[in-house]
């Protein structure tokens, strides 16, 4: 009975997670719900996840977007994809996130200290936290997110180029941790080995975003409704 009654109160403390994701998250991405932009629970149809290794991979995607498109993009769209992170971290983790890192006005720079921030800064503190607090497979998603939407900025399709062949292994890591299907990352693993074009691997991690989510909520999301 005990048991039981601490389930009982597991599952509604998720559901109120995922209910608070689903208010805030759709007010700090200014989404009007008139237009379509609430799909509701469940990353199946495209709507907020309701696995931890889902929520985790929306929170490296909304992450690793605003620091890599810092001082490239405008600065109300870098904050409202950053207040989306920190919403994520703030409810999941009970974190609050570091700022990103300065504008300088040299895009080079701002690149550069973007990808710094991810990789040795609080990008690389909250993988080790989210390993911590839901396990391997919810860190795993969350750093393939994080790969994904640097990739465009990492990729060179030259031959003689030996990030294409990292960024593979690094994918097929992940993809494993995170127990995802070999069809969810062939694809682009594939384009990477064989130095496809810039063009053609940038249009693929970006689709990724959407098609992800699905393949992580197919593995993930199946007692939804319990």
């Amino acid at each position: 009975m005990t048991h039981d009654l601490g389930y009982t109160r597991s599952m509604h403390t998720r559901r109120m997670v995922i209910l608070l994701l689903l208010s805030i998250l759709a007010f700090a991405c200014g989404k009007d719900k008139d237009k379509g932009g609430d799909k509701g629970l469940g990353a199946k149809s495209g709507g907020i996840p309701t696995s931890r290794e889902g929520q985790m991979y929306l929170l490296g995607q909304k992450l690793s977007q605003a620091a890599m498109v810092n001082g490239r993009a405008a600065p109300d769209v870098v904050a409202r994809t950053f207040k989306a992170a920190n919403t994520v971290a703030d409810i999941t983790l009970q974190t609050t996130l570091a700022p990103l890192p300065e504008v300088t006005g040299d895009r080079a720079k701002d690149g550069a200290a973007g990808m710094h921030y991810l990789l040795n800064g609080q990008g690389k503190e909250l993988g080790q936290k989210i390993a911590t607090d839901f396990g391997d497979a919810s860190a795993a998603t969350y750093e393939l997110a994080v790969k994904i939407n640097m990739l465009p900025m990492l990729y060179i399709d030259d031959p003689k180029d030996t990030m294409g062949d990292t960024m593979a292994d690094v994918f097929g890591r992940l993809a494993t941790k995170a127990k995802l299907p070999d069809s969810a990352l062939g694809p682009i693993i594939a384009k990477l080995k064989a130095r496809a074009p810039m063009k053609e691997v940038t249009e693929m991690a970006l689709d990724l975003n959407t098609s992800l989510p699905v393949a992580i909520a197919v593995v993930y999301e199946k007692d939804d409704k319990k």
